[in-house]
């Protein structure tokens, strides 16, 4: 579990002065997003300090993962010093309905990193398994047994995946990492690393397709607000699905169009994505990403 607030020297103090901080009206915010973007470094400072008790009360509802508090919030606040950079103030929206999305991905970003040094995954379903799957067992458990036969099976059902990614999941949740330099056998000679073998990609392949991926959710993020629901649907089952995409016919069914017309849309869609990554690759490139509220 993680420390109270209590448990750490000067949390109490920074939440108190937290606490303190005027709230502002949309009017009041917006004023400020606007001076911030004209280069007042103090006018976002206040932007920012008046929306921290937003960071700190997020921060509580992640504390059962075995982390400070106070790292919680640290990288809460990057998330909110980031969505205060991005914030177009013109488009309408009140700035904690935009900022929400970058306080938690920064918090759920670090929970997943070092709940783990071996990487579990930031794909939608993986973030998903992570977060949801150990609360929807125990219901089960409780309501049908544990150790029923058919539990892996509803899970599997209700995350779309297969039972044996349940099972594994489930294995990964429970157990924390074991020391590399622990060691193995009866005589204790040998380390568990010694006795690892490397396999997959190396780290230049793994460090290209992340960065690969980087590039693919900045150029999403920057065309997401200019696109209506019917391209979002398409992008999200067709582009970046969590497992296997849906096909061209099912998503024509649900919107009530040919196969064809998703196929176009589809194709429409990767070029704007290529534009967009083409177009923050570009070395004078300084565009900001705007994510959708909804």
């Amino acid at each position: 579990m993680a420390r109270s607030i209590h448990e750490e020297p000067g949390l109490v103090a920074f939440v108190d002065q937290v606490d303190r901080q005027p709230q502002l009206d949309r009017e009041e915010e917006l004023d400020l997003a606007r001076r911030f973007q004209a280069g007042d470094r103090a006018a976002g400072d206040r932007l920012v300090a008046a929306h921290l008790r937003s960071v700190v009360k997020m921060a509580h509802r992640y504390r059962g993962y075995g982390l400070y508090l106070s790292d919680l919030i640290a990288e809460g606040s990057i998330g909110l010093l980031e969505a205060a950079r991005r914030f177009e103030p013109d488009r309408g929206l009140r700035f904690l309905t935009y900022a929400r999305y970058w306080i938690r991905a920064f918090m759920l970003s670090h929970i997943l990193k070092h709940w783990s040094i071996v990487d579990l995954g930031t794909t939608a379903l993986q973030s998903k398994l992570f977060f949801r799957l150990q609360a929807e067992h125990a219901r089960l458990s409780a309501s049908l047994g544990e150790g029923d036969a058919s539990i892996d099976g509803q899970l599997a059902d209700k995350f779309q995946t297969d039972a044996e990614v349940v099972r594994t999941s489930l294995q990964r949740l429970r157990r924390r990492d074991a020391s590399l330099d622990a060691p193995v056998g009866i005589d204790g000679t040998s380390t568990m690393g010694e006795m690892m073998a490397a396999e997959g990609a190396n780290q230049e392949q793994v460090t290209a397709s992340a960065e690969l991926a980087a590039r693919v959710r900045e150029a999403v993020a920057t065309i997401w607000p200019d696109l209506d629901k019917r391209e979002r649907l398409i992008l999200r089952e067709r582009l970046l699905p969590a497992d296997e995409p849906e096909t061209l016919a099912a998503l024509g069914k649900r919107l009530g169009v040919t196969r064809e017309r998703v196929r176009q849309v589809e194709h429409e869609l990767k070029e704007k994505l290529k534009a967009a990554i083409l177009e923050r690759s570009a070395p004078a490139d300084d565009s900001s990403i705007y994510m959708a509220a909804a």
